[in-house]
């Protein structure tokens, strides 16, 4: 099983899959058993300026990013689940959301606030997964990070990586 953990401010959102099809989404519950966890949050900081090198090269990709700086606490809480996970021999992989939206075009353009952008992201994301209906784009965060490890181990994603960390994205 994959998990995909949407880390926040006030609360953290996990979604597990197996094959293709979501078996739990909810709040994080790290008492379920899974093999593979997608983290989004940075799980490392720059060395220097404000933009890890694998945040540089999304941009290039035409992906837009916020700084790890500017997220600090999210950024600090997901390096502490990583390494929780990893305690429990999980192998722990930092996700981007909005980057396998965009490669995937899951509604690239929507705004997952609004009720209207969620719909369309999870009638879109359903063409890969078989997801059931959530009620916030936390969730949708976290099942995207599921899907986008299952891509991975799959062979069907890439890693970005430079010298202060790496991101999982789908190959296109």
């Amino acid at each position: 099983m994959i998990a995909g953990i949407d880390v926040g401010v006030k609360k953290d959102y996990l979604a597990v899959i197996r094959d293709d099809k979501v078996v739990y989404v909810g709040e994080l519950d790290l008492n379920l058993e899974f093999k593979f966890a997608g983290i989004d949050a940075p799980l490392s900081f720059p060395k220097r300026g404000y933009f890890r090198e694998c945040e540089k090269k999304l941009q290039k990709m035409g992906i837009r990013i916020l700084p790890p700086l500017f997220i600090r606490e999210i950024a600090e809480k997901g390096i502490k689940i990583a390494k929780n996970l990893r305690d429990r021999n999980v192998e722990v992989f930092e996700v981007y959301p909005y980057a396998t939206r965009v490669l995937l075009s899951i509604a690239p353009h929507e705004k997952k606030r609004k009720r209207e952008g969620m719909l369309k992201i999870l009638k879109d994301l359903r063409e890969y997964i078989d997801v059931p209906d959530v009620s916030s784009h936390d969730l949708i965060d976290a099942v995207i990070s599921a899907l986008t490890v299952k891509m991975f181990v799959e062979g069907k994603g890439e890693m970005i990586c430079g010298e202060d960390g790496c991101i999982i994205v789908p190959k296109i």
